[in-house]
């Protein structure tokens, strides 16, 4: 399978399906206490019928998975728009992206004629409210953050048509000073944190067991050490450098993922190694290691 360019047979190390997946992949979803906090909160602004929630964090840590997840929750028939990289600082900007995610006309109207239309769209008879999933919110403007305060207010039958859930990056949060009015109807404000060293290996450990593999069988404990240290508890990182140490493990005929296939897969994506003591180092591995070591310190 292909990763960033790399071509991994995990049938070499016992696997039959891929376990680190570039891109969002709610069905093995690693349960940090970060996470499920999140998820929690924002379950619970959407079950008081709050108007909307902000998820933030820094970036490759899972917010996307924490919402996708929570939207996959929701009965089948709830209606739903999600917006991905919305570069939309204009309220029309974000009232055409919600209409052509509807499939619905949205070129050559006037920003009130765009405002109308989804007002329409929210109004009509639904069995719940509508929600509006909003990722890299970071990118939105004052004026566009307004006008989500505006679609939060219109209500039927006496509470909201729609449901907001922002994942942002956390420079959000300076944007939205600007918006305080929008601040206050937010319902749940929660964070995503990086994984914890314990956390990182534990996720490492999950994915392949998820995957149908053994991990002691697929890494040995000091690449799962390595590797751990050197992503910083980024999801995202965890799963490239497992997937690049995997295609190197295998080019070299290794068994299993290993120290010196770890070393050299945080090399190529820039990253610092955390120290290793050298007496945990396998002897066949123990140059390379030291070279690798230099190479760092240089």
């Amino acid at each position: 399978m292909r990763q960033g360019g790399l071509r991994v047979d995990w049938s070499h190390f016992g696997i039959a399906r891929q376990p680190f997946w570039p891109a969002v992949d709610t069905a093995s979803y690693f349960p940090s206490p970060s996470h499920e906090a999140a998820a929690h909160a924002i379950n619970g602004a959407w079950n008081r019928g709050e108007p909307a929630a902000l998820l933030d964090g820094p970036p490759g840590c899972g917010k996307s998975l924490i919402a996708l997840r929570w939207l996959e929750s929701l009965p089948s028939e709830t209606p739903r728009i999600v917006l991905a990289n919305l570069q939309s600082p204009r309220p029309a900007d974000l009232h055409q992206a919600i209409l052509f995610d509807l499939n619905l006309p949205y070129r050559g109207l006037t920003e009130q004629e765009l405002r109308l239309a989804v007002t329409e769209h929210l109004l009509a008879p639904t069995p719940t409210r509508t929600v509006l999933v909003i990722d890299e919110a970071q990118n939105l403007g004052p004026e566009a953050f307004e006008e989500l305060r505006l679609l939060g207010n219109i209500e039927s039958a006496g509470r909201s048509v729609l449901f907001v859930l922002l994942t942002a990056q956390s420079r959000v949060l300076e944007t939205l000073k600007q918006s305080e009015c929008f601040m206050q109807r937010l319902g749940a404000k929660c964070r995503i944190e990086p994984l914890s060293m314990e956390e990182s290996a534990a996720y490492l450990r999950h994915q392949v067991k998820f995957a149908g593999g053994d991990p002691d069988a697929v890494f040995d404990a000091e690449s799962i050490e390595l590797l751990a240290g050197a992503c910083q508890g980024v999801a995202r990182l965890l799963n490239r450098a497992a997937t690049s140490a995997a295609e190197l493990a295998a080019e070299a005929g290794a068994e299993s993922i290993d120290v010196e296939a770890a070393m050299e897969a945080v090399a190529r994506l820039g990253l610092s190694a955390p120290e290793v003591e050298e007496d945990t180092i396998p002897l066949k591995h123990s140059a390379k290691a030291k070279k690798a070591k230099l190479k760092r310190s240089a």
